[in-house]
């Protein structure tokens, strides 16, 4: 995080930490924890050990942990070695690195084609 400002506007969730809910971030969310709930945010950083189970929001998604339901990128998703998804996937830019997992509906931006995958997807 570059200044005080964006540390403000931000939230991290630890390690082992379980948050329910609906979640508004203003700038950066990074989960290392599990939320069961919604989230929207500038940018979501799924680490590791992070899952999320619900509709999840944001400019930039990057995904080392998991990701269950509904994901909407406004601008770029990127799917790291550990990253795995499943569920319905918007995105604008997508980057799969080798070993990443996505299983679900993709669509590019609202108007784009649909493809379905299942299993490992390897860029």
């Amino acid at each position: 995080m570059s200044n005080q400002s964006d540390s403000l506007e931000s939230v991290v969730i630890g390690d082992g930490v379980v948050v329910k809910g609906t979640f508004t971030v203003p700038s950066k969310a990074i989960i290392n924890g599990v939320i069961e709930g919604d989230l929207t945010a500038e940018e979501v950083l799924i680490g590791p050990t992070g899952k999320i189970t619900g509709r999840v929001s944001a400019k930039v998604i990057d995904v080392r942990g998991q990701l269950h339901n509904t994901i909407i990128s406004e601008k770029s998703l990127i799917v790291r070695s550990t990253g795995k998804i499943a569920g319905k996937v918007q995105y604008s830019e997508i980057e799969i690195e080798k070993g990443g997992e996505i299983e679900g509906t993709l669509s590019q931006d609202a108007n784009g084609p649909v493809v379905h995958v299942g299993g490992s997807t390897a860029a």
